[in-house]
């Protein structure tokens, strides 16, 4: 059936199937109370043998592609297909020897069962919990997931690190006496938090040279990009750190203005303390509450410099069932390359099959490079499907 419908329609039919099916068994239960035990076994009858042919049809193929052919055995889905599968044939068998016990003669007496009331209950209660376990694994494989949060975590770090320590440097210059030096130092405290876009990126100490500690994006966007994809939980101090920031920057280009290194000294302290303050319990906290809201790393576009004029590249990693990220946004010529960093078997493919990984083990790589802007979406054969179910991801090319 799913190579006829599809992974996820089948999987809608089946759900559909199996909620009618628990019906079926609760109406040939209340038949059987009313002692209408003719029609109770036709029901019965008719509920268990459609139940065998979805068996057969869809559940035994799914379970087939995604824990053994996948090699998924970890994970809230692979565990419930697991556990759903076991008493499922529990299940399944026993209500066969039900009808067997019912409508024929082919059941030995030595195996017959005395209280067949108490085994039809106790097989229609674990046919109800089967069926709260495939709405359990249709929901986490089939509706959609929030996608992976990611933010440019360790270069906020390293920009807060920095922050701090040209702000020393510039207490230092300042306590040495040099003007010249003192003033470099600003101009890398305005350069690294406003990044190429700010207003006042440059060479601020006219001393022919534009000098930058940091990334040419800037601490300030680096802050905002953590704090957007954070929330709530970030918001206020992400708000303190920002009047930090905008304080340092005004200081330093105070200083910039100044000709006596004389009298530096209580602004340069003061730039001092707020830098350490914005690295030590600003950017520190942000990172870490970050994280502990399941933001991850973002991925970096990195130069490949061993071929001049070679396009940038961006890895994706294939973990958790996964693609982190799975929203991402690049330019046109990027190289993208997957990386399995698990156990379970991946694929890459793309909706369209304008792209296919083929079976992706632990630690296989795959790369495709984008040479035309659109949307490309694209899926796990094995734990995802087509539009963005279960394990899937979308990359922008502009």
């Amino acid at each position: 059936m799913q190579s006829l419908l599809g992974t996820r329609t089948a999987a809608d039919v089946n759900l559909a199937a199996q909620i009618l099916i628990l019906a079926g068994l609760l109406i040939g239960f209340a038949l059987a109370r009313q002692k209408r035990f003719a029609q109770h076994a036709n029901v019965q009858t008719v509920m268990v043998l459609l139940n065998l042919v979805l068996i057969a049809g869809v559940m035994a193929t799914s379970f087939y592609a995604y824990v053994i052919a996948g090699r998924t055995t970890s994970g809230v889905v692979a565990q419930l297909m697991i556990g759903h599968a076991a008493l499922g044939v529990v299940a399944e068998i026993v209500a066969l020897y039900l009808i067997l016990r019912m409508r024929t003669s082919l059941i030995p007496k030595s195996l017959r069962i005395g209280n067949v009331k108490a085994v039809m209950r106790g097989t229609l209660a674990l046919w109800t919990l089967l069926v709260v376990l495939g709405i359990g694994i249709y929901a986490e494989r089939y509706l959609p997931q929030s996608a992976v949060a990611s933010a440019p975590l360790l270069e906020f770090r390293q920009l807060g690190a920095d922050l701090y320590v040209h702000a020393f440097e510039m207490e230092d210059a300042r306590a040495r006496g040099s003007l010249a030096a003192v003033k470099r130092h600003a101009e890398h405290l305005t350069n690294l938090i406003e990044g190429k876009s700010g207003p006042h990126y440059g060479d601020i100490d006219g001393n022919g040279h534009v000098e930058d500690p940091g990334d040419g994006i800037g601490l300030l966007s680096r802050l905002d990009a953590v704090a957007t994809v954070t929330g709530e939980p970030a918001a206020s101090q992400a708000a303190a750190v920002r009047q930090q920031l905008d304080r340092i920057g005004a200081l330093s280009l105070a200083v910039i203005g100044t000709s006596d290194v004389s009298g530096m000294g209580p602004v340069v302290k003061e730039i001092l303390d707020l830098a350490r303050q914005a690295n030590a319990d600003g950017v520190f906290d942000l990172e870490s509450l970050a994280r502990a809201a399941g933001v991850t790393q973002a991925p970096s576009l990195a130069l490949a410099t061993e071929t001049p004029g070679q396009a940038v590249s961006v890895t994706i990693h294939e973990d958790q069932y996964r693609f982190i990220p799975s929203q991402l946004t690049i330019p046109v010529g990027t190289t993208v390359i997957w990386v399995n960093d698990e156990q379970a078997k991946h694929t890459a493919t793309a909706d369209d099959n304008q792209f296919d990984s083929g079976d992706q083990d632990l630690g296989v790589s795959y790369s495709h490079t984008f040479t035309s802007p659109g949307t490309y979406r694209y899926f796990c054969r094995y734990h995802g499907d087509v539009g963005g179910v279960g394990m899937a991801g979308t990359i922008v090319v502009e």
